[in-house]
Order: structure tokens, then sequence, then C-alpha cells
């Protein structure tokens, strides 16, 4: 074999296995495949692949091999491709030398199912249950009811007050019904935990009335102040403070409340509360760095909050 007859089979195979061969190609490729030397080659650059091995029943020995691919080939050209051969040979795996066997006939397989359809839902029905899971631990989490009262810590005279009397607090314990929690003397303190995370700090000499577990998320501070770190409420719902001349509205802020002779002072220092007056339903919406001062006969407006003094 010359250099340039090498070069011309080795294009022609090419063209083969890209499947772009003409007429006059597939001619002379068959008539190459003819001579053991040229039906040598050919082996050497080429390998069964896996749809022949998917096909025939036994293994096809080197010789066999090219009859069928020159059989392929001149089918192709003729137009005269069997129905049942089904599959273009391609070869990509040479095999060891074996005895002269008689290969059987290609026997088409059956089309595996689509399983794209049974795939997809799957996929959605795993995706439902994620955010099913995600909206459960949000839920438990992040909107559990603000009704629920918790006591975390108390410091000096604290009383639970109810129908049943009144029960000295010394620790943290669950406030499972309605009733006051009263401290006694300007350094005794309580700090209730609701259940959606709203921290309620109590100061001194202060009477503040709680709901029940099941109530609505409403505080109502009959006397004396206090501070609450409010958690963000649930869409159409508010954690309301009440005083005896108003009601404060929150959402999710920071603010402390006053209220003592007739007078209830209302401090915003984070977010937004919106306050109303009992006497008249008039309301104001007090932003983070303002105070409210409700008392007879003062007009309902937000001032600046007294900044903090500098110390020299």
């Amino acid at each position: 074999m010359s250099a340039a007859e090498l070069s011309r089979f080795d294009d022609l195979v090419s063209r083969y296995l890209d499947d772009t061969l003409t007429d006059s190609d597939a001619a002379e490729l068959v008539a190459l495949l003819a001579e053991p030397s040229w039906a040598n080659r050919f082996l050497e650059l080429t390998r069964l692949n896996s749809e022949i091995a998917g096909l025939l029943a036994a293994p096809v020995p080197d010789a066999a091999m090219v009859e069928l691919v020159r059989s392929d080939i001149e089918k192709s050209h003729a137009g005269a491709q069997s129905a049942s051969s089904g599959v273009r040979l391609r070869i990509v795996e040479r095999t060891p030398p074996r005895a002269a066997t008689q290969p059987t006939l290609p026997v088409p397989r059956a089309r595996p199912r689509r399983r794209k359809p049974a795939l997809r839902a799957l996929a959605w029905a795993a995706v439902f249950l994620i955010l099913a899971a995600l909206a459960g631990i949000y839920l438990s989490d992040v909107w559990r009811p603000a009704g629920k009262i918790e006591v975390a810590a108390v410091q000096g005279e604290v009383y639970f007050i109810d129908a049943a009397g009144q029960t000295l607090v010394t620790g943290v314990q669950r406030l499972s019904k309605a009733g006051k929690l009263k401290t006694v003397g300007k350094a005794s303190t309580a700090t209730l935990v609701l259940g959606d995370g709203t921290r309620v700090d109590v100061g001194g000499n202060s009477v503040l009335a709680t709901p029940s577990a099941s109530g609505s998320p409403r505080l109502y501070l009959e006397d004396g102040s206090l501070k609450s770190q409010i958690v963000r409420q649930p869409r159409n719902q508010s954690l309301i403070f009440a005083t005896p001349e108003a009601d404060a509205v929150v959402k999710g802020t920071a603010l402390s409340l006053e209220t003592a002779r007739h007078h209830t002072r209302l401090v915003v220092t984070e977010g937004e509360v919106l306050l109303k007056r009992r006497a008249d339903g008039a309301e104001i919406l007090v932003n983070a760095g303002s105070h409210v001062l409700v008392a007879p006969n003062a007009k309902l407006v937000a001032s600046p909050n007294d900044p903090a003094p500098q110390h020299r």
C-alpha cells in the first residue's frame, strides 16, 4: 500500500462513519473491502459499537463483520436497505479473532416507553413536598400564636392575679389563662416572651393584664410602664398594647409605653406604630424616633424623641 492509497482508504472509512459517502465512494469502498489487506485496515480503524452488540445474538468474527459492512454500504446506496435492519452499522470496537460462526439476523428491539411525563410528575411532587415542609417550619416557628405568654425572668416582687387569687411569681412559668401581672416596687421587673418571640419588659409598680393562651394578641397596661421588642406580625394580624387612654397597634417594631394619671406616653424607636385615642377615636401614625403624649386637652401630635444625653 502506498501512502496515497492509505490516505484515500482512510478518507473513505471516515466518510462511511460520518454517513457522507457518495455512490461512487461507496462502490470504491466495497471493492477495496473485498481484499483481505484493506479489510484488516478497516478493522484497525474502527471498533464495533454497542448498537451491533445489542442487535446481534452472537459475537461477530472479523470476516463476517466486514461482510456486514460491505452489505450495509451496498444496500444503503442502492436504495434497497431492508426495514428489518433498522439501525445503520457502526464499527467502534475490535473483537478478538474467533472461529467463524454464522451471525444471526438483527432483531429489532422494542422502543422503550417514554418516561418523561412520569419523571416530570415525580419532580413536581418533590417540589411540593419541599415547599410544604418549609411552610410548616415557617408557620410553626414564626407565626406561633402571640397569645401564648411565658414569664422568662423576674426581679423583686412579681405577682400573677386571676380568679383563683394572687400567686407570687418566682421563676420561669407559662401563663395559661387570662390574668394580671403586677410588679411591686420600683426595682421589681418582669420579662415576658410571647409565642411568636415578642419580648415585653414590664417596669416597676406596673399592672399588665394578659390574655389567655387562646386569646387575641392584646396586652392591657393598666398602670406603670413597659418596653417591647415586637416580632413582625403575620398579615392581617397586629399586636395591640392598650392603656386606659389609647391603643397602640403594631406590626413589628420597638417601643416603650407608660401610663399614669390619665396620661399615656408612647415612644417608638424602631418601625412604626398606629396610635388610636380612645376618647374620640383620633389616630396618628408614629414613626421611629418619635413619641406621642395622650392626655386630656392635649393635641395628638408626634414629636422627635429627646437625644440621648452625652457625658463629658
